[in-house]
């Protein structure tokens, strides 16, 4: 079995690290979010503009991916995340400064542009340094600070708008970005060279594009995230607006979701890892979590619109539950896909289409809610896309589809021999 990694003195610090790194990334996206019911009226934004202001994000964001992603495959991957943090952090202060709606955009399109680098970053990392078989822990802690991060976003967010004001939230958390670059530059790997044989092979974009299986995953991931992003832009201000909490308890109810999607998430990776490790098909294995996942979400989350709130709560707990079902296997899945060597590209290229549900997501919900009202157009778009995630990820990935990049050395070996 070919064995590229690379041996690094700490890697579990190392990745700890990058889960801190990604709950920060998903904390400063809910920034907006929770402090939409506050900035909004103070700024005289309609949920047109708001709309426009909370997908503004995701435009960058999401064609970042693909450069960043072939960056990290490229370059040195610790120089690039340092650079990407610098620009997502001061992005973040200067949000707490301005007044004005262009430049809050601007400042918006930045930060999207910054947090581009998170995940090929991840990647590159993950199949540089982890097995297979450890990949869905590895994956899963990652995950878990993604869910985390919107977790303590939330609720630490919603406090400190409602205690302090929504303009020391950014100026805080924009801070907290440059501190973490300390202890970054002590642990990051200088430089993640794979072993010599397979540096010489180049795995180009025409081997990337033209895989059904990159496009399943691309298909999927768009589903499943126009109803994560939808919960992370306008959560908060469901519960405020057509459930009327008051900013305290939103903070708590719209948080809860992410903690209980971090606890499946953390054990959807150790089960799959166990489960391969006693020979089950990694490709199998990791599809079965994330389409099971999906399904489930599809079905749970219009209980959200129960009339009855304490039902309604509940529901989307159960929802959120299961959607850590398909978020702990989602990255391990694709990087069993592409092989260590293009991690970077097709995580980068994956993420830069799934993303564009972020943009979408924000707007429709925007102009639903400006059009009806209310949420439960919005609910139920959320529901359908993942069921339409599910079914991309079944049928367009195969077991057959796995390691890219072991199989185009394999190919090459074959010529040259």
């Amino acid at each position: 079995m070919n064995d590229s990694r690379v041996q690094v003195r700490h890697p579990w610090a190392l990745l700890i690290l990058l889960a801190i790194a990604m709950a920060m990334n998903f904390f400063l996206r809910v920034n907006l979010s929770v402090a939409a019911p506050v900035l909004g009226p103070e700024m005289k934004l309609s949920p047109q503009s708001l709309g426009l202001l909370l997908s503004a994000f995701y435009w960058t964001y999401a064609v970042g991916q693909i450069w960043t992603g072939w960056l990290v495959d490229r370059f040195d991957v610790r120089l690039i995340y340092t650079i990407a943090v610098l620009i997502w952090s001061l992005a973040t202060f200067f949000m707490g400064i301005t007044s004005s709606f262009a430049v809050m955009l601007c400042l918006l399109l930045l930060l999207g542009l910054g947090e581009a680098v998170a995940y090929p970053a991840c990647s590159r990392v993950i199949t540089s340094v982890f097995p297979e078989t450890r990949r869905g822990l590895a994956n899963s802690v990652i995950d878990m600070g993604c869910r985390l991060g919107p977790a303590l976003g939330t609720l630490c967010g919603g406090l400190m708008v409602a205690s302090i004001g929504w303009r020391w939230l950014f100026l805080l958390t924009g801070g907290a970005g440059l501190v973490w670059l300390i202890p970054w530059m002590f642990i990051a790997p200088r430089r993640l060279a794979h072993a010599e044989r397979v540096a010489a092979v180049e795995i180009g974009w025409t081997d990337l594009l033209r895989r059904r299986a990159l496009w399943g995953t691309c298909c999927g991931q768009f589903g499943a995230n126009y109803a994560w992003y939808f919960l992370l832009t306008w959560l908060p201000s469901y519960l405020v607006r057509e459930r009327h909490f008051s900013l305290s308890a939103m903070a708590v109810w719209a948080a809860a979701p992410y903690f209980l999607m971090a606890v499946t998430s953390m054990g959807g990776g150790i089960l799959a890892d166990r489960l391969i490790v006693r020979g089950a098909s990694a490709v199998r294995v990791r599809q079965a979590f994330v389409c099971t996942g999906l399904l489930l979400t599809a079905f749970l989350l219009p209980l959200v619109l129960i009339p009855r709130i304490e039902w309604a709560l509940a529901g989307l707990l159960v929802a959120c539950f299961a959607y850590g079902i398909y978020a702990s296997n989602l990255w391990a899945l694709s990087q069993t896909l592409a092989g260590a060597k293009a991690a970077g590209r097709w995580t980068g290229f994956q993420n830069a289409c799934a993303n564009v549900a972020g943009v979408v997501a924000a707007m429709l919900t925007g102009l639903i809610v400006a059009r009806t009202g209310q949420f439960a157009l919005a609910f139920m778009g959320a529901s359908l896309a993942c069921l339409v995630g599910a079914a991309s990820y079944w049928f367009f990935v195969q077991p057959s589809d796995a390691n890219l990049g072991i199989k185009r050395l394999t190919a090459v070996s074959v010529i040259e021999g």
